[in-house]
């Protein structure tokens, strides 16, 4: 705007010094300049007066280049709307303030949902299942953000994908086609065949845990996707499922450990190393991956070349399933008085291009099917799996966040250590003792925390 403003000083500045030198036809060039700069405010001042509040957490915040690409889509948004957006960071405290904020029916106009949409904050999110970019929303997410009577509650600017990451250089000189690999009898036969040619089959990380709770989404391989062998969605709802009599899960984790074929650093190995393991060409799969982790593992091993798949099938001719989350996700209050202003930026950060300059900054996998970010190789390989996977596929929810009592994911961690705290061949005969702890621990937070 000030540089519009000084465009039009300027030029009358020009003609007072050209004085009777000027022409009618400078004059009207002048003018004529002055009406453009005019109506181009004009366009741009939709919302002016307009005040919105946009309440943000780590998934853009927790990144400065993403936090900074965010801030400069918002700051464009503005000067071409007049709208005034207030981007509240509330970190790491964000899932708290928005209890208290539900609590008193006080939303802010727009904010990140982190997971919840559905589960937690459906009542408070308006619906926005007639938007135009709903046609280009990626199927896996859009399982995700989509209530039962087919709301959407929240758009995605990105989504977190997991499956198991594989090493292609390692599996294509063992003669192994991961795309070949549609169930858990398939997977354990390309495991054999790497252990046979001296390659360990697979790593996992429990220094810090997180790999050992998220093996542990895949319990929705076993009990709640469309096609689960044991599927029992409702028990699991209801909390009278039972984990100690459905122990199929644990007993195939039991049986990989047994075997002898994950790393045996599993307790002192973090994430990095994990990652280093599989680039270094002496490891096979990584069980709980995303797209992102092989972007991470590239920058370790940038000659490595890796791939991704979804979590195989229990038995054979079911499903492989991606467990799908929310990456940055913003939701719409059904209480704002601004409610179409909060809908035009949503559109506009859903913007093609907008999008992928996002993407890119967050390095995160597009909520939508035409956003290819720079250096989206890591996306191609997962297109290339969904393709490869045909009709057997399907999509699941965080198991945790969708079927357990808040204060599990601890619990989760402590139950996949216990099955591993032991000698190889050993595993099995901890399965009874994981699974009741885990039993226990979920029916008093069953109680507690509903």
């Amino acid at each position: 705007m000030k540089r519009k403003i000084l465009a039009v000083l300027l030029a009358a500045s020009m003609l007072g010094t050209l004085g009777a030198c000027g022409s009618t036809q400078t004059q009207e060039e002048a003018k004529t300049d002055e009406n453009a700069t005019e109506t181009e405010d004009d366009k741009g001042t939709s919302f002016k007066g307009v005040k919105i509040e946009v309440d943000i957490e780590d998934s853009i915040q927790g990144d400065q280049n993403t936090l900074d690409c965010f801030n400069k889509l918002i700051d464009e948004f503005s000067k071409q709307t007049g709208a005034e957006v207030e981007v509240v960071q509330n970190g790491s405290d964000h899932e708290n303030i928005m209890k208290t904020r539900m609590a008193s029916r006080d939303m802010p106009d727009m904010f990140v949902t982190h997971g919840w949409a559905t589960l937690r904050y459906n009542d408070f999110c308006e619906d926005l299942s007639g938007e135009e970019w709903v046609s280009r929303l990626d199927d896996a997410v859009k399982s995700v953000i989509t209530d039962e009577n087919g709301k959407i509650c929240t758009a995605p600017l990105t989504q977190w994908v997991y499956g198991i990451v594989y090493n292609a250089d390692v599996l294509e000189a063992n003669d192994i086609d991961p795309y070949a690999i549609k169930s858990w009898d398939d997977f354990k036969d390309a495991c054999e065949k790497l252990e046979a040619n001296g390659i360990t089959p697979l790593d996992i990380s429990g220094k810090n845990g997180s790999t050992l709770t998220g093996t542990m989404e895949q319990l929705n391989s076993f009990y709640t996707i469309d096609g689960a062998p044991y599927e029992n969605r409702e028990a699991l709802k209801d909390g009278s499922f039972d984990f100690t009599k459905n122990t199929q899960f644990l007993d195939l984790y039991a049986e990989l450990y047994d075997n002898g074929w994950f790393n045996e650093d599993i307790f002192t190995a973090d994430q990095t190393t994990m990652f280093k393991y599989l680039g270094s060409g002496e490891y096979g799969f990584d069980l709980w991956g995303s797209p992102a982790n092989i972007q991470t593992m590239k920058a370790y091993t940038p000659d490595a070349n890796f791939g991704i798949i979804p979590v195989p099938a229990v038995e054979d001719g079911g499903n492989a399933a991606y467990t799908v989350g929310e990456g940055t996700c913003l939701a719409i209050s059904n209480t704002s008085e601004n409610i179409e202003c909060c809908k035009a930026l949503l559109n506009f950060l859903l913007d093609k291009d907008n999008l992928t300059e996002y993407c890119t900054a967050n390095g995160g996998m597009p909520g939508l099917t035409d956003v290819s970010p720079e250096n989206s190789e890591s996306l191609q390989l997962y297109k290339k799996s969904v393709e490869a996977a045909g009709d057997n596929i399907a999509y699941s929810n965080f198991f945790d966040r969708e079927y357990l009592p808040s204060g599990m994911w601890n619990v989760m961690q402590e139950t996949m250590a216990k099955l591993y705290n032991g000698d190889v061949g050993t595993a099995k005969d901890r399965v009874a003792e994981a699974a009741s702890y885990f039993q226990e621990n979920y029916k008093t937070l069953l109680e507690t925390n509903g």
